[in-house]
C-alpha cells in the first residue's frame, strides 16, 4: 500500500498574520518566524487551501519505519500563491525537504481585509504517516471488536499562560522534537502527552507572535510530570480602537486611531480624549486648559457626552486629564461637524465618550497609574459563579496633586495657580439578562478647584477687589441606567435615564462672585428598526430638565452700566433666581442604502426639534433638518458631504429677567455644510481632506439699548462665519512606526451689531489661522518606545490698550483702547514634546515606565499680555514651561 501524507493548518488565536505591503517579501529566520505586525486591519477572510500537493514519502524514513510532522511557516501573497516557506521545527529523515517541496506548490484562496486581498503569513504542519503494510516486517492484524482500545496514560501535562495578562493560550503548539510528538493547548491553555518514556526530553512551545519556549523536562516512570509555562507576547497592545464610529451610524467625519497610537502621543498621558487636541478642527486652548474650541466655536458651544448622556465638561480644569478614567474608555467619537440629529443643543462640535462593556472572564484586574501630576486606579472583574447571572464591575478613582507642585515652580513669578481635582467611577453590567440585551448602571463624578492668587506686594492699587484670590469650583455627579432589549428580530429598545447634579461657583476678588446649581434628569431613548438591509429608521428622544438656581454678586450696579463712570463711586449689587427648565427634544433619522451593495452608498437624512421651556419666563425652539452622505466610488475611496441646521438655546442666566419681564430671545442658530474625501493607500497610509463652512446668526450679544433693569440684558443680534479646510495624513501602526500630520486652515469672525453702520467684522477670540500638528513614534527592541509631537499654531488675537485713566477714589488705573477689537495678534505658538516608554512584563503583571517631556523646545508662546500699573508698558506672559513628567502604569491580574 502507498504511504499516506496528511497535511493540516495549525490554528491559533490569529490564524493568519497579515503582512505590511512593503515587508511582504522579507523572509523569516530559520530559528524563529518574524513577529506579527502590530495593529493591522482585521482579516475578514482567512486563506483557504484549494490546491493540495502530496509529497512523496522519504525513502530514508520508510526504511527506518518512522513517521513525522514538519512544522513550517509559509507566506501567501495577494493571489494565494506560496512565495516563501521555511521549516520551523526540523524533523530529519528527509521529511523537511519533502514537505518544503510540496507546500511551495500549494495554491490558496487569498486572505482579505476590508480593503481587499492582502499577503499573510501562517503556520502549517505537514504530517507523514505510514500504513502498517508498507513497513517491512510489519504484520497486519485483523480488527477485533471484542477487545477494547488501549489508551496510554498521560505522563506529561502542562498549562500555558500569557505573561503579564495570565490569559490562557489556545491552540499553542507544544512539541517534543526528540520523540516526534506534538500536542495543542485547549481553551484552558492545557496540553497533555501520553506514553512519554522516562528520561529527560526537550519541550518546545511555538506560536507566531510569541517568544518560543524551550525547556528540558524530566519524566519519571509511574508519575505524571506537570508544568506551568509562561509565554511572552511580542505585542501586548493590539485589537483595541478609539474613535471607532458605529457602522450603522457612520458620521461624515470619522477619524479612527488605535489605543496604541493614543497612548504613545506625548502630552496625552495615555488618555484617549486628550488626543483630540492633536486632531484637525481642534484649536489650542490657553495654557493647555480643558476648553473645547472646535471649528471656530465658543468653548461652551460644543457638546460633551458620556454614553449618550450630556455632561458640562470633558476635561478637568488643568486640561491634562479627561473626567473619565482613561482605562474605562472604550472609544471616543470626535465629531467636529456634520453630525446627525442624535446630538443637539450645540453649534460647535460633539464628543461622545463610550465606556467599556467587556470584562475578564476569569479573575480581576487592577490598572494603576502614578505620575508627577496625579495617581489613580481602576479595578475590574466579574461577580457571581453562574455565567447567566454574572455582573461585570469597574471601580475607579483618581486624584491630582498639581496644587502641591505648581507653587514650587511659580513661587518667584508674582502669582500662584493651584488646580486640584478628583474623580470617581462605579460601573456594573448584567452580562446576560433573561429577556436578552443588556443592563448597566454607571455612577461617576468629579470635582475641580482652581485658585489663582496674587501676593499683596505685587497687587495694583488699594482696592481689595483687585488683590483678592480667584476661586473656581466645578462639580458634576451622575447616576445612569443603560438598558438595551430586543423587541423583535428587527427592532431594539435603547433606554438610558440619568440623574445628575452640576455645581459651578466662582469668586473673583471678593465682590465679583456667582454660582449656578442644576439638578438634571436626562432620558435618551431610541428604537432602531432595521426594515431591510437597505433601510433603517431610528426615532428617539433626548430629554433634559430639572430645577436650577443661580446667584451673582457684582461690584457695580448694572442698571447704570450704560453710563458707567470708572472714576465715580461704586455700588455693590447682587441678584439670585431659581426655577425649572425643560428640554424635551425629539428626533428621527434614517439610514438609506439604495445600491445593491449596501456599503457603497449611505444617505442619512434626519430631523430634530430642539425646545426649551422655563415656566413663566421663557419658551422657544427650532427645527434642525440635517442630511449626510457617504459614497464609496472605489474600494479605498470615500466621498462625503453634509448639510444641516443646529440650534442652541440660551443658558438660564442669559434668560433671567426680574419682575416677570417677558423674554424675547431666540435660540442661537448655525447652518453648516461640509464636503470631503477619504483615501486609503495600502494597509498603512490614509488621507482625509474636508472643506467646511458655517454661518452663525441670532448670536447672543449685550443689548445695545440697555438702560435699566426692565430692558433685556441680551439680544439676538450677533452674526458669525467660520470657514476653512482640515487635512489629515496618517500612517497606521502596521509595523514599528506610526504617525500623522494634522493641519487646519480656518477663519472665524464675528459681527455683533449688523444694523450699526459703525460696527465691523472682527476675529473670534480663539481664531487660529494655521494649526499644524506632527505626531510620530517608533517601537524599538526590548519594548522601548519613543514618540514626539510638534505643534505650530497661529497666535490668538488681542486688543492693545492705549493707556490708563487713574481712579482717585480707588487708587487704581483703568485701561482704555483706541484700536479695533482683536486687531492685533500674539506671536505664533511652537512646542515640541517627547515621550520615552519601557514596558516590563512579569509573570502575573506588567509595568510600563515612561517620561513625558513637555515643551522640550518652545517658542515665546505668549498666552496673554501683562501691563504695568499705569498701562504704559506691557510684556507677554509665556505659556507652560518645560515639564518633565515621570510615571508608571501597572497592570495586575489576580
Amino acid at each position: 500500500m502507498l504511504a499516506l501524507a496528511l497535511a493540516f493548518v495549525i490554528s491559533s488565536t490569529q490564524p493568519a498574520v497579515a503582512l505590511p505591503v512593503e515587508d511582504a517579501a522579507a523572509p523569516p529566520t530559520a530559528e524563529q518566524p518574524p513577529p506579527p505586525e502590530e495593529e493591522l486591519p482585521p482579516l475578514i477572510k482567512e486563506p483557504a487551501l484549494v490546491s493540495f500537493v502530496q509529497a512523496p514519502y522519504p525513502d530514508e524514513a520508510r526504511e527506518a519505519g518512522v513517521e513525522g510532522t514538519v512544522l513550517l511557516v509559509i507566506e501567501i501573497d495577494e493571489r494565494g500563491a506560496v512565495v516563501m516557506a521555511e521549516v520551523l521545527v526540523p524533523v530529519g529523515y528527509g521529511f523537511d525537504e519533502a514537505a518544503l517541496e510540496a507546500v511551495q506548490q500549494f495554491q490558496f484562496s487569498p486572505a482579505e481585509d476590508e480593503l481587499g486581498p492582502v499577503p499573510v503569513m501562517i503556520e502549517f504542519a505537514y504530517g507523514f504517516v505510514l500504513d502498517a503494510d508498507s513497513v517491512e516486517g510489519a504484520v497486519a492484524e485483523e480488527p477485533t471488536d471484542d477487545l477494547p482500545a488501549v489508551e496510554l496514560p498521560v505522563t506529561l501535562e502542562g498549562h500555558l499562560q500569557e505573561m503579564g495578562t495570565r490569559r490562557d493560550l489556545l491552540d499553542f503548539n507544544v512539541l517534543l522534537p526528540d520523540l516526534d510528538m506534538q500536542a495543542t493547548t485547549d481553551a484552558d491553555g492545557m496540553f497533555a502527552f501520553r506514553g512519554v518514556p522516562p528520561g529527560v526530553h526537550t519541550l518546545r512551545a511555538v506560536l507566531t507572535g510569541y517568544d518560543t519556549i524551550e525547556r528540558d523536562v524530566e519524566v519519571v516512570e509511574g508519575e505524571v510530570t506537570g508544568l506551568e509555562l509562561w509565554v511572552r507576547n511580542q505585542s501586548y497592545r493590539e485589537d483595541e480602537l478609539v474613535g471607532v464610529y458605529r457602522r450603522e451610524k457612520e458620521e461624515v467625519t470619522r477619524r479612527t486611531l488605535t489605543v496604541q497610537e493614543v497612548r504613545r502621543v506625548p502630552g496625552t498621558f495615555g488618555d484617549p480624549v486628550r488626543v483630540i487636541q492633536s486632531l484637525p478642527g481642534a484649536a489650542r486652548a490657553p495654557f493647555g486648559l480643558g476648553m473645547l474650541v472646535i471649528r471656530g466655536s465658543n468653548p461652551e458651544d460644543s457638546a460633551v457626552y458620556v454614553d449618550g448622556i450630556r455632561i458640562p465638561l470633558i476635561y478637568h480644569l488643568d486640561g491634562i486629564r479627561s473626567v473619565i478614567n482613561q482605562n474605562l474608555i472604550e472609544a471616543v467619537d470626535y465629531l467636529p461637524g456634520g453630525y446627525g440629529v442624535r446630538y443637539g443643543r450645540s453649534l460647535g462640535g460633539a464628543i461622545d465618550v463610550r465606556t467599556k462593556r467587556d470584562y475578564l472572564e476569569d479573575g480581576h484586574e487592577l490598572k494603576w497609574t502614578t505620575d508627577v501630576l496625579h495617581s489613580g486606579g481602576l479595578l475590574t472583574g466579574r461577580l457571581g459563579e453562574d455565567p447567566e447571572k454574572q455582573w461585570g464591575y469597574a471601580l475607579g478613582a483618581r486624584r491630582s496633586y498639581l496644587d502641591l507642585i505648581i507653587p514650587f515652580f511659580t513661587k518667584n513669578s508674582g502669582f500662584t495657580i493651584k488646580p486640584r481635582w478628583f474623580d470617581y467611577q462605579l460601573k456594573a453590567d448584567r452580562l446576560e439578562t433573561p429577556a436578552g440585551g443588556r443592563l448597566g448602571i454607571f455612577v461617576f463624578g468629579f470635582q475641580d478647584i482652581m485658585r489663582i492668587s496674587t501676593p499683596d506686594d505685587v497687587a495694583q492699587g488699594t482696592d481689595q477687589d483687585t488683590q483678592g484670590d480667584v476661586d473656581i469650583l466645578y462639580s458634576t455627579h451622575r447616576v445612569m441606567l443603560d438598558w438595551e432589549r430586543p423587541l423583535g428580530e428587527k427592532v431594539d429598545l435603547h433606554f438610558t435615564p440619568s440623574l445628575g447634579l452640576d455645581i459651578n461657583e466662582g469668586n473673583f476678588g471678593g465682590s465679583l462672585a456667582g454660582g449656578q446649581y442644576t439638578t438634571l434628569f436626562e432620558l435618551r431613548t431610541e428604537l432602531p428598526w432595521e426594515i431591510s438591509d437597505h433601510l433603517t429608521i431610528t426615532p428617539g428622544t433626548d430629554f433634559i430638565g430639572g430645577p436650577w438656581g443661580f446667584n451673582v454678586e457684582l461690584p457695580f450696579n448694572p442698571e447704570i452700566a450704560a453710563s458707567y463712570d470708572p472714576i465715580g463711586e461704586r455700588e455693590d449689587w447682587s441678584i439670585e433666581d431659581s426655577g425649572w427648565a425643560w428640554g424635551p427634544d425629539v428626533y428621527l433619522d434614517a439610514d438609506i442604502r439604495p445600491l445593491e451593495d449596501p456599503d457603497r452608498l449611505l444617505i442619512t437624512p434626519g430631523i430634530r426639534y430642539t425646545y426649551a421651556w422655563i415656566p413663566g419666563e421663557y419658551k422657544g425652539g427650532g427645527w434642525d433638518p440635517r442630511i449626510a452622505l457617504r459614497w464609496l466610488p472605489w474600494e479605498s475611496s470615500v466621498f462625503k458631504s453634509s448639510l444641516g441646521i443646529y440650534h442652541q438655546t440660551p443658558l438660564p442666566f442669559e434668560m433671567y429677567r426680574p419682575d416677570d419681564v417677558v423674554i424675547t430671545l431666540f435660540p442661537e442658530r448655525a447652518t453648516s455644510a461640509t464636503v470631503g474625501w477619504e483615501q486609503s493607500v495600502g494597509q498603512a497610509w490614509s488621507g482625509d481632506i474636508e472643506l467646511f463652512y458655517k454661518h452663525l446668526d441670532r448670536l447672543l450679544v449685550m443689548n445695545s439699548q440697555f438702560t435699566s433693569m426692565d430692558d433685556p440684558y441680551f439680544e439676538n443680534g450677533g452674526m458669525g462665519r467660520v470657514y476653512g479646510m482640515e487635512l489629515m495624513l496618517r500612517r497606521a501602526p502596521v509595523d514599528r512606526f506610526f504617525g500623522w500630520i494634522s493641519y487646519t486652515l480656518s477663519k472665524s469672525e464675528r459681527l455683533d451689531y449688523p444694523d450699526d453702520p459703525d460696527d465691523y467684522w472682527y476675529d473670534f477670540d480663539f481664531d487660529q489661522t494655521h494649526i499644524l500638528v506632527l505626531v510620530g513614534g517608533v517601537q524599538l527592541p526590548y519594548d522601548f518606545e519613543v514618540s514626539t509631537r510638534i505643534q505650530y499654531v497661529t497666535g490668538n488675537p488681542w486688543t492693545p490698550a492705549a493707556g490708563g485713566i487713574y481712579d482717585v477714589d480707588q487708587g487704581y488705573y483703568w485701561s482704555y483702547s483706541t484700536a479695533e477689537y482683536n486687531s492685533a495678534r500674539m506671536p505664533d505658538y511652537f512646542a515640541t514634546d517627547v515621550r520615552i516608554e519601557k514596558l516590563w512584563t512579569f509573570r502575573r503583571w506588567q509595568l510600563a515606565t515612561y517620561v513625558d517631556l513637555l515643551n522640550v523646545i518652545r517658542g515665546t508662546n505668549p498666552e496673554f499680555v501683562r501691563y504695568n500699573y499705569d498701562y504704559t508698558e506691557w510684556a507677554y506672559v509665556r505659556g507652560l514651561p518645560f515639564i518633565p513628567n515621570l510615571g508608571f502604569d501597572a497592570n495586575i491580574r489576580f
